[in-house]
């Protein structure tokens, strides 16, 4: 054999042997499904290997711009911005609207409370939770205790969790709308966020409330008394606004301006006496409040009347001054011991311009009980009762459960455990007659109303 004939052979050799260990290791023919797509697809690869190639650093996080929203005055964050712009270290970058935030509030919880729906507003709520999460990812977040405080966004994101719960209790086989799943999430997930910051602050948050309210709020410059009884307990102002002319005090008391009682009302000037007795301003206008007694309806739409029947045993409570009144306009407050389809569910409520129709008393002799009929029709232009009837707002009707605890609490203090018990009974007998009564002049006028 010549030395070609043997360099060949060996060239053979070892091409051969690279070519079966190339073979060995060479992976296998991909197999295809009967529709033609690789069996070994993205699903069954690692899922650690899918995350890398879904996580990729060119996803971007998504926020929303607070430009076009009330209830921030400055815009919270540029369009598209990233995570890690959101942790900042500026803590003034964003302004919260309390009263806005509080109108919002109010809104849902009264939407909630008469409408058994979120309302109207519900885009803007969806817009919130998105916006102050965000905020809450912040290393410095914009939304101080006191914005939460005044805005009553704490009883906000309860009763709408409270809400969902009813709902989904209701429609047991009925899905709710995902919007509203979504949104019940973020209050529940934000909840959770303000109490882990805010800690003891939050879970005492209606004591601070009842502290501002007694230092520079709803009773402001008022103190306990002994000597006199006003509505639930006993309350004296130290010092009153003074009087108003009467186009300078329909300017500041427009209808359905509310107070926790008579003796608040008497401290902003619109009453001269925090009894329940007809007083006049320092022009001539006269201010009545119908604290107790009951109202029927005479006549509804657009010539408003009224009639207001009042019982006692003296003379003098009968309102003797509206005799000169008879043909002239009064300002009429109501409160909420008053049996009427238009009384405020607590506290005292400005409801307008009233014209005195009629005036009339009568004495029972064998009862000796006097009876007082007023009519009363309301001055056409105001707000219409229908809109006041939704007034104390929810926010006020918070301060009036913290203003029920300090009464209840200076009762059980004062007066004893048995006291305060009586006290309960009381007023929860006679909240349920107003209901009863309030049900049956609802039940009479939707035949009357009918029949015309």
């Amino acid at each position: 054999m010549s030395a070609l004939e043997r360099f060949a052979r060996r060239n053979y050799s070892t091409r051969s042997r690279r070519e079966g260990t190339l073979g060995k290791s060479r992976p296998a023919p991909i197999q295809t499904l009967e529709v033609g797509y690789p069996k070994s697809s993205l699903f069954d690869r690692p899922k650690d290997i899918i995350m890398n190639q879904l996580l990729t650093p060119t996803i971007r996080h998504f926020s929303f711009d607070g430009a076009s929203i009330p209830f921030s005055k400055k815009s919270p964050w540029p369009r598209m911005q990233s995570a890690e712009s959101l942790q900042s270290d500026d803590p003034g970058e964003t302004e919260w609207d309390k009263s806005a935030l509080q109108d919002l509030s109010n809104s849902i919880r009264a939407s909630i409370r008469h409408d058994e729906s979120i309302g109207p507003d519900t885009s803007k709520l969806s817009v919130f939770l998105e916006i102050v999460l965000k905020d809450e990812e912040r290393r410095h977040p914009t939304m101080g205790f006191e914005t939460i405080e005044h805005a009553r966004l704490d009883k906000l994101l309860d009763e709408l969790i409270q809400f969902a719960g009813l709902m989904k209790a209701a429609s047991c086989s009925v899905e709710l709308p995902l919007r509203f799943r979504v949104d019940i999430a973020h209050c529940k997930k934000l909840r959770v966020l303000w109490r882990h910051r805010f800690r003891e602050q939050y879970a005492l948050i209606d004591q601070f409330r009842c502290a501002l309210m007694v230092k520079g709020g709803r009773l402001k410059q008022g103190s306990s008394s002994s000597d006199m009884i006003y509505d639930l307990g006993l309350w004296q102002t130290d010092t009153m606004t003074n009087l108003v002319g009467e186009v300078e005090g329909n300017q500041q008391f427009e209808a359905g301006h509310w107070w926790l009682n008579n003796v608040c009302a008497h401290r902003d000037g619109i009453v001269g006496c925090p009894l329940e007795r007809p007083t006049s301003g320092r022009y001539g206008i006269t201010a009545l409040p119908l604290l107790t007694g009951r109202e029927e309806l005479i006549r509804r739409g657009e010539q408003h009347v009224i009639k207001y029947i009042r019982e006692g045993s003296r003379s003098g409570d009968m309102h003797i001054p509206i005799i000169s009144e008879v043909g002239r306009q009064i300002r009429v407050l109501r409160g909420y011991r008053l049996k009427s389809i238009f009384a405020p569910e607590a506290g005292v409520r400005y409801d307008g311009l009233y014209i005195v129709r009629q005036y009339g008393t009568k004495l029972n002799e064998v009862m000796n009980i006097h009876r007082l009929v007023l009519t009363l029709e309301r001055v056409q232009g105001q707000e219409t009762m229908e809109c006041l009837k939704r007034i104390p707002k929810p926010s006020q009707l918070d301060d009036w459960k913290l203003y029920e605890k300090l009464e209840g609490d200076k009762i059980k203090l004062t007066e004893g455990e048995a006291k305060f018990f009586d006290w309960t009974v009381e007023r929860e007998e006679e909240r349920l007659d107003r209901a009863d009564y309030v049900r049956d002049r609802q039940f009479r006028a939707s035949f009357s109303w009918k029949l015309e």
